[in-house]
């Protein structure tokens, strides 16, 4: 009876000691993660190293600067740190837009994704897997037992299968995983930051604050930064004949990278319109990495630019000047939609007027055109 109890009790103590051990591929319970691009590790500025918080594992924004990594994944960072820190990725096919402060994440649809960024050391964080679903990357999760756990973000320009990489780049990861370790010491985990309960009471009927306003920008003639104008939160339309885009080049990423909608301002016949519209995606694309939707042209073209998928921008409150364009605004009932010249002076007063009088401000969507 007493042989029997020893042996149990050696068994227990037994199954305590391997339930104490560390898990594989981590260091005192702290998990090692290591970040690769397509056939690249990727040694970020600061050691910066993915993350996990609560199950889901976060990467750095800045694997998606090619000019950091070497690696061009197809998707882009802008940020726009005036008020509110805003991120936004976009590639060919979409955008997504993270609000540090409100924790919430955009489409360029407007709808509101059900995964949001955070920070750590001041360095936006990005869900990893939600992000590359969004994109069309490979998200890959890599646990090994004795290197850490790989985090590889790649595209069809990756030459190498996931175990193929593990394999050629065992040694590469062991010295990494080795040095991490050598210097590791306790992190703090960052704290995603909370989701917002709505609260906004609605607007009495008949107030300002029940009519929607579009603003959108004539920026072919563009001679200085009007992005700086609007205020963090409020996003416009910047349109531009596709012979100015070239020269507007600087203006144009400016927009995209904050966030604002880009359209392209037609004319002729329906031919030539949609030959423009085609040759302005090819430089957007160039310029940007973005195409567009949305097109400004003459109401003869709209209804078969519109059978064509176009989303056709068409101001109802017109002027030149802003008080012109103001008392426009003031007969509308539901919606006002201001094509605003390229001048600073009545860009920033519109937006400022309309900000006071509780007007209720819209960017400018192919889904709400």
């Amino acid at each position: 009876m007493k042989k029997r109890r020893l042996t149990g009790l050696l068994c227990a103590f037994a199954l305590l000691c391997v339930l104490a051990l560390p898990a594989l591929g981590s260091s005192g319970g702290t998990t090692v993660y290591l970040l690769a691009a397509n056939d690249k590790f990727c040694d970020l500025p600061g050691d910066v190293r993915p993350v996990a918080v609560d199950g889901t594992v976060y990467i750095p924004y800045s694997i998606f600067d090619k000019d950091i990594t070497g690696v061009d994944l197809g998707v882009y960072y802008g940020i726009d740190q005036t008020g509110d820190t805003i991120l936004n990725l976009y590639s060919l096919n979409g955008m997504l837009t993270f609000s540090l402060k409100m924790g919430i994440c955009k489409d360029n649809q407007d709808n509101t994704m059900d995964f949001w960024a955070l920070t750590r050391s001041g360095i936006p964080y990005v869900p990893a897997a939600a992000v590359c679903r969004f994109f069309g990357l490979n998200y890959s999760f890599l646990p090994t037992s004795d290197r850490g756990t790989l985090i590889r973000i790649s595209n069809a320009n990756a030459s190498l299968s996931d175990s193929l990489f593990l394999t050629s780049a065992s040694n590469g990861m062991s010295i990494r995983y080795n040095n991490i370790l050598q210097g590791l010491a306790p992190l703090a985990t960052p704290t995603p930051a909370p989701v917002p309960t709505p609260t906004a009471t609605p607007a009495p009927e008949g107030s300002k604050g029940n009519i929607r306003v579009y603003l959108a920008v004539d920026a072919s003639t563009a001679q200085e930064d009007l992005t700086a104008l609007f205020p963090s939160g409020v996003r416009g339309l910047f349109l531009f004949t596709p012979d100015s885009l070239a020269r507007q080049s600087a203006l144009v990423r400016q927009v995209v990278a904050r966030g604002h909608s880009v359209g392209l301002i037609v004319s002729g016949s329906l031919a030539e319109a949609q030959a423009q519209l085609e040759e302005g995606n090819r430089l957007l694309s160039h310029i940007a990495r973005i195409k567009t939707r949305i097109v400004s042209a003459p109401a003869a073209l709209t209804a078969g630019l519109t059978a064509g998928g176009w989303s056709c921008w068409q101001a109802n409150t017109t002027g030149n000047t802003a008080t012109a364009l103001l008392s426009g605004l003031e007969a509308k009932r539901s919606v006002g939609r201001l094509t605003l010249p390229a001048n600073a002076s009545i860009v920033s007063r519109v937006i400022s007027q309309v900000r006071s009088d509780g007007y209720t401000l819209r960017q400018p969507l192919e889904t709400e055109l």
